[in-house]
């Protein structure tokens, strides 16, 4: 069907890993799904009620980088840095259209930096 090839995975995106609180839509195609790396609720709401400015990203940002550094999201990190450079390719997945700032952004660099 049409809705399936729209959403179907590239052969290229290695494991599939869903970023988000909320519960995923039953039709989402991931391997794994990591709440820990998602920011809370109220951090989520705060930055999507925003305007959405660069400055509003600046905030979002700085409070996403203390959320997480909890010991959980940075052994998380730990882990999918290691994966990563033994060669697994890895996707980050969440509900944010491509082209937004997004929370994968910085969890991104974060695995990259680790």
């Amino acid at each position: 069907s049409d809705f399936n090839k729209k959403y179907a995975r590239s052969g290229s995106s290695g494991t599939v890993i869903l970023i988000t609180q909320g519960r995923p839509y039953p039709w989402l195609d991931y391997d794994q799904w990591i709440r820990v790396l998602s920011p809370n609720k109220e951090m989520k709401d705060r930055w999507m009620h925003s305007k959405k400015t660069e400055k509003d990203w600046q905030l979002y940002e700085r409070d996403f980088n203390t959320w997480i550094n909890r010991p959980e999201a940075r052994a998380m990190i730990e882990q999918l840095a290691t994966r990563s450079s033994n060669g697994e390719i890895i996707t980050l997945l969440c509900y944010c259209r491509q082209g937004q700032h997004c929370h994968r952004d910085i969890v991104k660099t974060l695995i990259e930096k680790y």
